[in-house]
């Protein structure tokens, strides 16, 4: 329950609604119980053989439509509020969410995958409706009903009082065992769910490159085995509850189990005054609908507990540590001081072990090395993807985990060979380096990164949708729209991650002179795998398994560094490869 308890810490400021409901729903409850005592007066009358008046006969037709109107307002004005609570509750929720994923490394997100935050921030935190709208102020006053019911009829006869609350034993036992099988199987239905939210996004966004490379089979099967194993586990889950179920919705609401016969029997031998068997029935009648309404949220508790711990282990995440002020840089050197880190558990093997550099402001720094050697990682945590584990990284002689990621962002531009378009306008997708800008400046940015030409072309131009995740572009393209944003932003930090990794050579040069414009005047670090296109660099780091094996000019350290002269024969054997295959072509 503790899960469910957590929930009020959601509902912030908008908790009076919920107290407002509250008080509105039990209103209604209790009111709903008004015709039952109004139906036994008159049974009561008749037994006695009273004659009735017609003025008695309207007004209690009248009293119980009074009531009945006044119980079903009192139920609708209640459940208003809970609405208004719930949905305001979730919009903070999916706010807080999102900020949290805002300051969450940036790593740690993408390896969870967006399934698994699809399922939270869509999924599981609209469930929460049923419970802020619904269970919380419908839930307790239905307990609080059946109680006053017994309460009242234990101070009028407690042998009526104990024989009203006989259902009850009978139908917590099986829902106690119904919760404790649940609960057992929830774990592998959630993470089946989980699975399955990854693999359909997985599936449709990677849709090109299945069909591409006739993966269709591979890529389908994974998708229905997904499928069948969440169908498995949700089927596994109903049936070792249904019987319980059953059992449980069955006897708790039947109110007069006990009552009737032991009462009657009561009656019989004079122990019990009639009058007092028939309110008792009367009152019970009426507490019987509202257990049958508590049975629709009881088995839930468990459910939404679960989601709400599984949304907590987002919102209780480790956050990149970042200050809070936002100084002045007098320049941007930036330095790495022995840093140290490993991805996942930090005692895992470390993925950068002991690196020190400087590039200077100004500078051009590449980064080279085998796959797997630690330039990437370097890149991500200059742009803080992750706190380190050990040592420090410097811009500007600022310790970069003593700057918002607010201010942080505005001093470094990162370019990946990962290129991603929102679904808007390709101005709108420039503009996202700098919101700000004017239309002049967005279409100098797409002059000098090269893109100005092909953009125009389009009907609409700068209009023109770019489709999901930019489809409606070539890689080139979009790559390209990615530096026009990158030079829009005019950050004095730039990071180029293998930004020419996938292109061809025609818009290699295309993208080459529009990251020249790009560089320009900044201090620059490099990840390159074309070693052809960073020999003029002022310092190359040599990175292998993790360390930091040389650091100078290509000269020297094609003189000096046997890793070095190893990438670059690789380098230029790839070269010669592909011009001896276009020689064998032309011939």
């Amino acid at each position: 329950m503790t899960g469910v308890q957590h929930i009020f810490t959601y509902t912030g400021k908008h908790r009076k609604k919920l107290f407002l409901a509250f008080g509105l729903i039990l209103a209604s409850v209790v009111l709903g119980l008004a015709p039952y005592i109004i139906a036994y007066d008159i049974v009561l009358h008749l037994i006695r053989g009273d004659a009735l008046a017609g003025k008695y006969i309207m007004m209690m037709s009248g009293l119980v439509f009074i009531f009945m109107t006044l119980k079903n307002l009192c139920y609708y004005w209640g459940l208003s509020a809970s609405h208004d609570a719930a949905y305001d509750t979730l919009m903070g929720m999916r706010v807080s969410f999102a900020d949290k994923m805002m300051s969450m490394p940036l790593g740690d997100i993408s390896w969870k995958g967006g399934g698994s935050f699809k399922k939270n921030i869509v999924d599981d935190i609209d469930s929460m409706e049923e419970l802020v709208a619904h269970i919380l102020p419908e839930g307790l006053p239905y307990i609080i009903a059946p109680l006053l019911v017994f309460f009242i009829l234990l101070c009028l006869d407690w042998r009526l009082g104990l024989l009203s609350m006989g259902s009850i034993p009978f139908g917590i036992i099986p829902m106690v065992l119904m919760m404790k099988a649940g609960t057992k199987r929830m774990n592998g239905f959630y993470r089946a769910a989980e699975r399955m939210n990854a693999v359909i996004v997985e599936y449709v966004t990677a849709m090109n490159v299945i069909k591409i490379f006739g993966r269709t089979t591979d890529s389908f099967n994974r998708y229905v085995r997904s499928v069948k194993e969440y169908r498995d586990a949700a089927l596994g889950w109903r049936k070792s509850i249904r019987n319980y179920m059953a059992v449980y919705t069955a006897v708790l609401p039947c109110t007069l189990i006990l009552l009737l016969p032991v009462g009657c029997l009561l009656y019989m031998n004079g122990s019990l005054a009639l009058d007092r068997l028939l309110f008792s029935i009367m009152l019970s009648l009426g507490m019987g609908g509202t257990l049958i309404k508590l049975l629709d949220f009881l088995p839930a508790l468990p459910i939404l507990s679960y989601k709400i711990r599984e949304l907590e282990k987002t919102f209780q995440a480790g956050e990149l540590v970042q200050g809070t002020d936002t100084p002045k840089l007098s320049h941007y050197d930036i330095t790495f001081e022995q840093v140290s880190f490993s991805y996942g558990d930090q005692n895992e093997k470390e993925a950068v072990s002991d690196v020190s550099f400087t590039a200077h402001q100004g500078s051009l720094t590449a980064i080279v090395g085998e796959s797997g050697s630690g330039k990437s990682t370097l890149a991500k945590l200059l742009v803080h993807y992750w706190d380190v584990k050990s040592g420090t990284i410097r811009i500007g002689g600022k310790d970069i985990t003593t700057l918002p990621l607010s201010c942080l962002m505005t001093k470094v531009a990162y370019v990946s060979q990962d290129t991603f378009l929102f679904n808007t306008t390709i101005g709108n997708n420039i503009r996202m380096g700098n919101p700000h800008a004017t239309d002049p400046e967005v279409l100098r940015a797409a002059k000098l990164a090269m893109c100005h030409d092909f953009i125009s072309a389009f009907e609409n131009g700068y209009d023109t949708r770019v489709g999901d995740a930019g489809d409606r572009l070539s890689g080139g393209e979009k790559q390209r729209i990615t530096i026009a944003r990158a030079i829009l932003k005019d950050a004095p930090v730039i990071v180029l991650d293998e930004a020419t990794a996938f292109t061809d050579p025609e818009n290699e040069d295309c993208i080459q002179s529009a990251l020249n414009e790009l560089i320009r005047g900044k201090t620059v670090i490099v990840i390159a795998h074309r070693l052809s296109t960073i020999t003029g660099a002022d310092r190359i780091l040599v990175m292998d398994r993790g360390r930091l094996a040389a650091l100078d000019t290509h000269d020297e350290l094609l003189a000096s560094c046997n890793i070095y002269r190893k990438l670059w024969a690789s380098h230029q054997a790839a070269m010669d490869w592909r011009i001896r295959t276009e020689e064998s072509a032309d011939a």
